[in-house]
């Protein structure tokens, strides 16, 4: 959807400095694009354990603090993001009702991309409550290393030991 949304925008540049003529629209599909994957690619983020985290002191912690912190970050993330879908359920209804467009040429009924935006925060806190979850038992298990690689804050060897394995593959693909 982003490929997308820079290739229109990419076009629309062309147009305007070759052809003194715009597509239209093209900030309006891209705006689209960009809330829409945001919202999808939360998710992905989440389960690579990708966002960012000011884990400074993290590491210095014993591996029980680590593993309570770990546990009260992520239902402060299901809290946060279970807020932001109230209120784009609110904005959502609201299009609903009204049958709002955008106020653009393309007049883009808003609900559509409001759905689509709104569906992938509904399925990040999906992926959020099964991962406390999952991470609870894991807790409950005592097993702290299990929890750690479900919802802890990634070390900065094993990020180091994910760019050289993910590297390797393309080393084999590079040989004649």
């Amino acid at each position: 959807m982003l490929l997308l949304a820079a290739i229109i925008i990419g076009i629309d540049i062309l147009m305007r400095a070759l052809l003194s003529r715009s597509i239209g629209g093209a900030d309006e599909l891209s705006g689209y694009a960009l809330a829409i994957s945001t919202a999808w690619g939360l998710s992905f983020a989440l389960l690579h354990r990708a966002h960012i985290r000011i884990d400074s002191f993290y590491e210095l912690l014993p591996a029980p603090i680590r593993a309570a912190l770990d546990l009260v970050s992520l239902l402060c993330f299901i809290l946060f993001m279970s807020l932001i879908a109230w209120h784009g359920w609110g904005v959502l209804s609201q299009t609903l009702s009204s049958g709002t467009r955008s106020i653009s040429a393309l007049a883009t009924p808003l609900v559509i991309p409001q759905t689509m935006w709104l569906a992938g925060l509904v399925f990040l806190i999906l992926v959020l409550v099964l991962l406390l979850l999952e991470a609870l038992m894991a807790w409950k298990r005592g097993d702290l290393h299990t929890l750690s690689t479900l919802v802890g804050s990634k070390a900065v060897r094993e990020e180091i030991d994910e760019e050289i394995e993910q590297s390797q593959p393309a080393k084999e693909l590079s040989r004649p």
